[in-house]
């Protein structure tokens, strides 16, 4: 399984076997929760793609993972999610997904300020709710329920998609869901 991490672009060619799924969720302040994520996705999909904007180390766990992990990049890593955005979730015909995992801010290493934390993560979740009401979009919602302004973000989903738009509290359900959806 490669996990594609910021900022150069590789071209990915993902399948039904290999389906493409992006990470999207707080980085600054949330904790790893990217790495749990992908080992979630790995127990069930090895061949999966990941695109992961969490900026790993080499001495991160799963490194060896990465796909020329630490090669010179000519993107800035917003184009780099757009990119992968929208390829897992938005353009048509591809096997893909993006899962959001909405969880709280780690106690132990808090996000720095002075923008609030997960603002990034809000607009992002704001565009595909919006990208959602006007066409069709693969998306898989999970996290936890004391994530601030849930209710909303849950509300805004299901009126866009439907009324029963799942949000899972367990990262090995949102990964099956999100396998699902890249599948269909």
């Amino acid at each position: 399984m490669p996990i594609y991490v910021p900022k150069k672009i590789i071209p990915v060619r993902p399948t039904t076997e290999s389906p493409l799924l992006f990470l999207a969720g707080p980085i600054r302040g949330g904790g790893d929760w990217q790495s749990l994520m992908a080992e979630r996705i790995l127990e069930s999909a090895p061949t999966a793609h990941i695109a992961c904007p969490a900026r790993w180390s080499r001495q991160h766990r799963l490194a060896h993972h990465l796909h020329r992990p630490f090669a010179r990049a000519e993107n800035r890593q917003l184009i780099w999610e757009r990119h992968y955005l929208r390829q897992a979730g938005i353009e048509k015909g591809t096997a893909g997904c993006v899962i959001f995992w909405l969880g709280c801010e780690d106690p132990e290493s808090p996000h720095p300020g002075p923008a609030p934390y997960a603002m990034d993560t809000r607009r992002e979740i704001g565009k595909f709710t919006a990208y959602a009401e006007m066409s069709e979009v693969r998306l898989a919602v999970g996290g936890e329920p004391g994530f601030h302004g849930l209710d909303v973000i849950l509300f805004e989903l299901r009126a866009a998609l439907t009324a029963n738009f799942p949000f899972f509290t367990s990262m090995r359900a949102v990964a099956q869901h999100a396998l699902s959806v890249a599948r269909k």
